[in-house]
């Protein structure tokens, strides 16, 4: 019987679970890259290309190609290079070696560490990304955003879930104490 009360409470807290926290959006063909925002001091792996072709992207808050954006590579405080992006807001900077980079395209800028092909690890990326206007964001592929404010919804739901099945113990121990002759 008390097993039977437990496993309803449980039900009850996984429905309110799914009430509060919303649904991930399904990855549809065609889907805009996702912009999380990240530590200013993040580093990204990135793997050079044949050659030592260092390729990224700039784009806007919304995912657009910035064609044109002037796009300097810094190692420290020297320029390495500079160069534009294209109609699809893609850059290479061409005869990079390994190491690390920062890359500024107007005022947005992200730190990143180049490697050659033979010696990248394994979660290096292709290209870099740039989002103008937003120091410290960078791009990510993925389904939802799980920074700052999902956070603080699992940590609300979580808070609401363990309040729920307290409650429902609590009230379950009241009535089984009533019933005991």
């Amino acid at each position: 019987m008390k097993l039977m009360k437990f496993v309803q409470g449980a039900m009850v807290a996984l429905a309110a679970v799914g009430v509060v926290c919303p649904q991930l959006p399904a990855m549809a063909a065609g889907q805009k890259t996702a912009v999380k925002t990240v530590a200013a001091n993040t580093i990204f792996d990135i793997e050079l290309t044949q050659g030592g072709g260092f390729s990224g992207r700039v784009v806007d808050h919304t995912g657009a190609a910035v064609e044109g954006a002037e796009v300097v590579v810094k190692q420290g405080k020297t320029e390495v290079t500079r160069t534009v992006t294209d109609k699809q807001g893609s850059f290479v900077a061409k005869n990079m070696k390994g190491g690390v980079y920062t890359v500024v395209s107007g005022t947005t800028e992200g730190t990143y560490r180049t490697w050659s092909e033979k010696t990248a690890p394994p979660a290096s990326r292709e290209q870099a990304l740039l989002v103008m206007g937003q120091n410290g964001v960078r791009g990510q592929s993925g389904c939802c955003d799980c920074g700052g404010g999902g956070l603080l919804l699992a940590g609300v739901a979580a808070l609401a879930v363990t309040a729920l099945v307290v409650g429902i113990v609590a009230i379950d121990k009241a009535n089984d104490a009533a019933n005991s002759p």
